[in-house]
């Protein structure tokens, strides 16, 4: 009677760089989006970039590596929350330490005058320490033999971060109970504007 094929969640993983560790002072420099379906198969492109802040105090360049040149020429939150809107919607965000994005993103939704975003998100940290495994994203990368490439640049943590969760679900890790992300009605239309950052030869 027909092939079954079991339902598939899709995750939206996701991280961001900031200027500060307290949302209530700091800003989004850079952010990325990789959606996987828990099988692994990618869902759609990679969404990542830059994020001008308005400032050019970008915080602790040694760990980020995004240098304050670069941001004038970015999209500001508001100019790319429709963008992350969409790249969300309809899976199951996630992030590693989800309370320290969730906050920044729920900051910055407020702050660009599109009132309440109500996000939640599965984080991998407990779903790590479950098993016991190291909570750091890059020491959990390496007990799973996940590559942790470009690591402190939004796309590459959260390449890594859609490799770790795969290989946690592979092992047993139940994720918590969280529903995929609806779009707010005030969520304003994507303008598809990305500013990555610029290549750099070694």
């Amino acid at each position: 009677p027909g092939e079954y094929r079991r339902p598939v969640s899709t995750y939206a993983c996701f991280d961001l760089e900031t200027t500060r560790l307290d949302s209530h002072v700091g800003h989004i420099i850079e952010i990325a989006v990789v959606v996987t379906e828990d099988d692994g198969t990618p869902v759609g492109e990679e969404w990542a970039t830059l994020v001008n802040a308005g400032t050019t105090d970008v915080g602790r360049t040694d760990i980020h590596g995004i240098q304050a040149d670069w941001l004038p020429d970015a999209p500001s939150f508001a100019e790319i929350a429709g963008d992350l809107a969409a790249q969300l919607a309809g899976h199951v965000p996630v992030a590693h330490n989800k309370n320290f994005d969730v906050r920044f993103l729920t900051e910055e939704w407020s702050r660009a005058g599109f009132g309440k975003l109500d996000l939640q998100a599965v984080d991998t940290i407990p779903m790590a320490r479950a098993l016991g495994l190291p909570g750091k994203l890059g020491e959990l990368a390496a007990a799973l033999e996940v590559p942790l490439d470009d690591a402190h640049q939004a796309l590459g943590d959260t390449r890594a971060l859609a490799g770790v969760l795969l290989a946690l679900l592979e092992r047993g890790a139940k994720p918590a109970p969280c529903p995929p992300f609806d779009p707010p009605e005030s969520t304003p239309k994507p303008t598809g504007w990305v500013l990555h950052r610029p290549a750099i030869s070694h």
